[in-house]
C-alpha cells in the first residue's frame, strides 16, 4: 500500500474507491449512449432549440480524447454554420469541456490516493517538481494549455493527482477553451464565407 493510503482510515479508502467506480460507470454509460445513438438522432431528440445543450453534452464526451476531439470540433463548425450565436455556443461548449475535464480530475484524484507502491514514488516526484512553481505560474500554464485544441483531460489528470485546488483551475480552463472555441468558429465562418 502507498503511504497516502496508510494515513487514511479504512472508511475514507472505501469512499474513494466508490467515487472512482461511480466515475468509471459514468464514463462507460456515456460511451454506451453515444455508441447507441447517432449525432443526428440526438439532435432530433433534443430539437433545434436545444442545440446549446447538445453542444455542451457533446463537449463533455467528445472533447476528452484525442480520437474524439476531431469529431467535436467538426461538429462545432457544422453547428455554427447553422446561424447560432457564437458567444453562447462558445460558452456552452467550454462549459461542457470543463465538466468533462472535472470528471477526469476527480477520477485521478480519487484513484491516486490508493495507487500501488510502485507508482507512489512517481507521484511523489511529480508533486515535488510541480511544487517548485507558484500557483500563479501553474494557473497561467493551465490557461495557455487550454487555449490549444488538445484535450484538457491530460492536464486535468495531472492536476487531480497533485490535488491542485479545483477553484484555482476552473477559471483558466473555461476561459482558455472559450477563447479557443470563439476564435476557431470565427475562422471557420470566415473560411466558409470565401466558398
Amino acid at each position: 500500500m502507498s503511504k497516502t493510503c496508510t494515513i487514511r482510515d479504512h472508511a475514507e479508502r472505501k469512499r474513494s474507491r466508490l467515487i472512482f467506480l461511480l466515475i468509471a460507470l459514468f464514463i462507460l454509460s456515456w460511451s454506451a449512449v453515444l455508441y447507441s445513438y447517432s449525432p443526428a438522432r440526438i439532435v432530433s431528440i433534443l430539437g433545434v432549440r436545444n442545440v446549446y445543450i447538445f453542444v455542451m453534452l457533446l463537449a463533455m464526451i467528445g472533447g476528452v480524447s484525442i480520437f474524439t476531439t476531431t469529431l467535436f470540433y467538426t461538429s462545432l463548425v457544422s453547428i455554427s454554420l447553422g446561424g447560432v450565436n457564437i458567444i453562447w455556443l462558445s460558452l456552452f461548449a467550454s462549459t461542457g469541456l470543463l465538466f468533462g475535464d472535472l470528471v477526469f480530475y476527480y477520477f485521478a484524484r480519487t484513484g491516486s490516493q490508493c495507487a500501488p507502491e510502485k507508482y507512489a514514488t512517481i507521484i511523489a516526484g511529480l508533486i515535488e517538481r510541480v511544487e517548485r512553481y507558484s500557483d500563479k505560474k501553474v494557473i497561467f500554464f493551465i490557461f495557455l494549455y487550454s487555449m490549444t485544441p488538445l484535450p484538457s483531460d491530460a492536464i486535468s489528470i495531472v492536476l487531480g493527482i497533485l490535488s491542485f485546488p479545483v477553484r484555482k483551475m476552473v477559471l483558466p480552463l473555461i476561459l482558455g477553451k472559450f477563447i479557443l472555441i470563439a476564435i476557431f468558429i470565427e475562422l471557420a465562418l470566415l473560411g466558409y464565407s470565401f466558398i
